[in-house]
């Protein structure tokens, strides 16, 4: 039997419809939003909170504020995050220091891109693991305790930071044990994240009440703020939603 030109037409047409329904259920990318690279930038509202272990043993909120990922749709699965940036907004936290309330300005500083992977699992339909990994910086400023009903000034400077970025590796919360899974994420609604992480050493903290000059007394003044901050037990949860296209 002879194929003609318009039947022929047709079937490459609906071959091409069904490779373009494969990729968008594999990993729910709207193909009018990726660029000639197969890069595809998504926004996504974030809000959420940090536990802070150690001698501080207190929450802090993060957010509300956005998250830019960029995927490569064209590369091979696990789909790559190739670059992302989330600005935290910086926050108090209160917390007590051996029965005494305390406060401090605490700021995290994005260092390097958001990176990471999504994995297709095998339902519900658009269901993806998430693992991600960012770098930040930490800087404490405007440390007070409240004695006798004062809030007192604890310097310790303007340059008091963490020596080494903390790396936070959050992830989806996957739960196989019920049917369909929870806690996965899609590209089209956004899904939560939770990570464990380390809070190492600080440095360029000023000695307590003495002279706010970078550099100067950094591993002395420092003693304190490393007796109390660093440490293993620290947890971060996040969600992400209104995903949308860059503005």
């Amino acid at each position: 039997m002879t194929t003609t030109p318009r039947r022929r037409r047709r079937s490459l047409l609906v071959g091409a419809v069904a490779v373009l329904a494969a990729m968008a259920s594999a990993v729910a990318v709207p193909a009018a939003q990726a660029d000639d690279t197969g890069h595809l930038s998504v926004v996504y509202d974030a809000v959420g909170s940090t536990h802070v272990g150690a001698h501080v043993d207190a929450d802090m909120p993060i957010g509300p504020t956005t998250i830019e990922v960029t995927i490569d749709t064209l590369a091979a699965l696990p789909t790559p995050i190739v670059d992302g940036t989330m600005s935290i907004p910086s926050q108090v936290m209160t917390f007590d220091v051996f029965g005494i309330p305390t406060r401090a300005t605490v700021t995290m500083t994005q260092v390097g891109p958001v990176t990471g992977t999504l994995t297709k699992l095998p339902s519900p339909r658009q269901a993806l693991d998430l693992e991600s990994q960012v770098k930040y910086d930490i800087r404490l400023s405007s440390v007070e305790a409240k004695v006798f009903g004062i809030w007192w000034p604890l310097a310790v400077g303007s340059n008091c930071h963490t020596v080494e970025p903390v790396t936070i590796n959050a992830s989806s919360p996957i739960d196989d044990s019920t049917t369909p899974p929870t806690g996965y994420f899609t590209i089209n609604g956004g899904g939560p994240l939770t990570a464990t992480y380390t809070i190492g050493s600080f440095t360029g903290c000023t000695p307590l009440n003495f002279f706010d000059i970078p550099g100067f007394f950094p591993t002395f003044g420092s003693i304190p703020i490393n007796a109390l901050v660093p440490g293993t037990d620290n947890t971060l949860s996040l969600d992400l939603s209104n995903p949308r296209p860059p503005a």
